[in-house]
């Protein structure tokens, strides 16, 4: 059975998240987003609004199609 994008968004978040090193409740303070926001976009029961996204990404140095599972590259080329 495939992934939902939710699913993919999740698990994408956490891989990137552990790879910085950081915490739930440091990536929710850098994102400026609450922690209960994050931990379901995270188990994929809510999907983040462009703006969550794109906060994201940004904390995470990554882009919004990797996040999105659109390329498995983290970042674009510049």
């Amino acid at each position: 059975m495939p992934r939902t994008l939710r699913q993919v968004v999740g698990e994408r978040l956490v891989l990137m998240r552990r790879r910085r090193g950081l915490t739930q409740p440091e990536l929710a303070h850098r994102a400026k987003m609450g922690l209960t926001t994050l931990n379901r976009i995270e188990n994929a029961h809510n999907a983040p609004s462009i703006e969550k996204l794109v906060a994201l990404a940004k904390e995470l140095e990554c882009s919004a199609d990797f996040l999105l599972g659109l390329t498995d590259e983290i970042k674009e080329a510049a």
